[in-house]
Formats: structure tokens, C-alpha cells, sequence
């Protein structure tokens, strides 16, 4: 396939005025605004037979000059589709290979452009597909995965170097299938331990402090460590909270209807409400404490009255650091107590 060229800076204000202030998941990311960037790792350790699970944090847009013909595709990470595996997004559906061709599924929405944690596994007899946490697509299947001699790319593939452009972070491999308990309980976390085979956490290279598969970045993809943040305006859909939390939510029902939630009017300088679905019918609670004078520490706290899948976001505006709160489908919301969300006190 032929590498495409830059676009130049133009993309890149572009990329990042179209991903909202609460974006970034953790420190620093990597980008890849624009032509033909990646990660390039070494291919020993990464063939797997019955036991795989890929993970990342991505905000990514299949820029594939060939949208709209029906073969669009751009690369989240791969090592080489034709032989072996590959995860990507075709127009805003992801897709997985894990045969080489002929073995994708498809299955789940990206948006274009938001972050949003994605997973696929395998464990010998069915592979799945994750977003946020919720799996959205299944498909039994038999036999090992195939390998092959080929680098393994994160934002390109050798057998297809059509980059998904955006954000990259928290990217992880483990050479068992994960399950969805496991799959949550590290979703809105940075790995520090545990069994996963490799983890690039992009915080400002692309080493492997697991398994010391480091990788090489490949320009123009770069680190981001300056997040994108707005001044902290309440709107429709976001609330100011102390001057300084940005609060959204995101959610998505039993039919796959997403949206953003609604700010019920009223709020107060430190909480306030959202409506999903009906101004009457208010659907969670949040407010930011400060719990400096206690353990030095901003607090989050929230409560919801829902069995929808949503997503609360709290960005600190002056650092552009992000808390993530999850609701999974027919789940009863649990309650947030999160006593140490930021480390932002005087």
C-alpha cells in the first residue's frame, strides 16, 4: 500500500481543536497528527497462539484517502494483517484480524476523535471486542493465531501504512485473554504491575518497562505532554466547578444511542447535574470538595440514578489532567468517593 504524505500543520491544529478539553487519559501521549508516524517494536515476543488481549486509549480518525469507497481503513497497531494480526478502525467501526486476511471482524463504534479505551482478545475459541469496557462484538472461532516475521507498528502496520491519526496512550498486550472484570477493573488506570506481557505508557518515550520491548518512534509522530484545555466556561453539556473542573458526561444506551448529557440549570459553584434522555428525569450528581486541609488532595464525588452505560469526565483546566468515572449497561451506577482525583492544592 502506498505511504501517504503529510499534511502539515494545518492537520495538526485541526487534530487538536477537534478533541475537546477533557481528552487525555494519563500524562503524557503520543500523537500522530498527520502522514505516515508510529511506533516501531521489534517483533520477538509478540506472535501469540490461544492467549491475546490488545488495549489502548485512543482518539483516533481513519483518515484513509480512500474513505467513502467502501475500503477504508486506517491502523491502530498491527503485525502485518496479511499473515497475522491487526487492529484498526474502518470509517468509525473498529475491526480486528488476528489470521491475517480474510479473518477480520467488525464490531463497535470509535467516534472520530474522542478518546475512548478499545480492546480485543482471543482465547482459542472466541475472539471479542471491547469499548469503554462494554463488550460489542463476539465471534467463535478455532484454532491458534497466526504469526509472522514482521515488526510489530502502533499507529501503522507493514502490510497496510494507513495511519489512524490522532492520540495514542496506555497501549498493552498480554499473551492471555483478558476478561471483561479485568478489562474494567484497569480501564481508567495507569499500569504499574501485574502479568501483562508490554505496556508503552507514551510518557514521553516508548519503552516497555514490563517486558523491555522498547520500542522507536517513527516522526512525525511525537509525545504530547501540554494538554489541550479551554478556560473553564460552563455550556449546555459542561460544568465549571471551583473555577477549575471541567465536568462533561457521555452515554450510551441498551440500543446504542449515544449522546452527551445535559446540565440541568442551578448548579452551584462546586456541583450540579446532568439529564440524559429528558429534562425531568436527572440522571447524575457531581461535585468536586476540596479535600486539601485532609490529605492534600481535590475530591470527586458522584452519584447517579441510571442502568446506562456512562462515562463521567473531570479535567483539572489549569493542568489538563482527567478523571474518568465509569457506569456500565445494566449496571445500578455505583457511587464515586474518589478522596485523591487530583493533587492540585495550593
Amino acid at each position: 500500500m502506498p505511504v501517504r504524505t503529510s499534511r502539515g500543520v494545518l492537520l495538526l491544529l485541526a487534530v487538536l481543536l477537534a478533541i475537546p478539553a477533557a481528552a487525555q487519559p494519563f500524562n503524557a501521549w503520543l500523537t500522530i497528527p498527520s502522514g505516515h508516524g508510529y511506533v516501531s517494536i521489534p517483533p520477538a515476543g509478540f506472535d501469540f497462539t490461544t492467549g491475546f488481549t490488545f488495549e489502548a486509549w485512543v482518539s483516533v480518525s481513519d483518515d484513509n484517502p480512500t474513505a467513502g469507497s467502501g475500503t477504508s481503513c486506517s491502523s491502530i497497531a498491527g503485525k502485518g494483517f496479511t499473515q497475522a494480526w491487526w487492529v484498526g478502525v474502518c470509517g468509525t467501526t473498529l475491526r480486528s484480524y488476528i489470521k491475517g486476511s480474510g479473518s477480520f471482524l467488525d464490531g463497535g463504534t470509535l467516534p472520530r476523535n474522542e478518546f475512548h479505551h478499545i480492546a480485543v482478545t482471543y482465547d482459542g475459541s472466541v475472539r471479542k471486542h471491547y469499548i469503554d469496557g462494554e463488550e460489542v462484538a463476539s465471534q467463535a472461532e478455532t484454532g491458534p493465531m497466526t504469526s509472522s516475521t514482521s515488526e510489530v507498528r502502533i499507529g501503522s502496520d507493514v502490510s497496510w501504512t494507513f495511519t489512524a491519526h490522532g492520540w495514542y496512550d496506555e497501549v498493552r498486550f498480554w499473551n492471555v485473554a483478558r476478561t471483561k472484570a479485568q478489562i474494567r477493573e484497569s480501564i481508567n488506570k495507569t499500569i504499574t504491575g501485574g502479568s501483562a506481557l508490554s505496556v508503552y505508557n507514551f510518557d514521553l518515550n516508548a519503552n516497555d518497562p514490563f517486558g523491555n520491548r522498547n520500542g522507536t518512534v517513527v516522526a512525525p509522530a511525537v509525545f504530547t505532554t501540554s494538554a489541550v484545555t479551554a478556560t473553564c466556561t460552563p455550556d449546555a453539556t459542561h460544568l465549571c466547578l471551583n473555577s477549575k473542573y471541567f465536568v462533561s458526561t457521555r452515554w450510551v444506551d441498551f440500543s446504542g444511542n449515544r449522546g452527551l448529557g445535559t446540565v440541568v440549570a442551578g448548579a452551584s459553584s462546586s456541583s450540579g447535574l446532568f439529564w440524559f434522555f429528558d429534562p425531568t428525569n436527572w440522571e447524575v450528581l457531581v461535585k468536586e470538595l476540596n479535600g486539601c486541609g485532609v490529605n492534600s488532595r481535590q475530591w470527586v464525588f458522584a452519584a447517579a440514578t441510571t442502568n446506562v452505560h456512562y462515562e463521567l469526565i473531570v479535567t483539572h483546566t489549569p493542568s489538563g489532567e482527567t478523571r474518568r468515572y465509569f457506569n456500565y449497561l445494566n449496571e445500578n451506577a455505583p457511587a464515586v468517593t474518589d478522596t485523591g482525583a487530583f493533587a492540585t492544592c495550593p
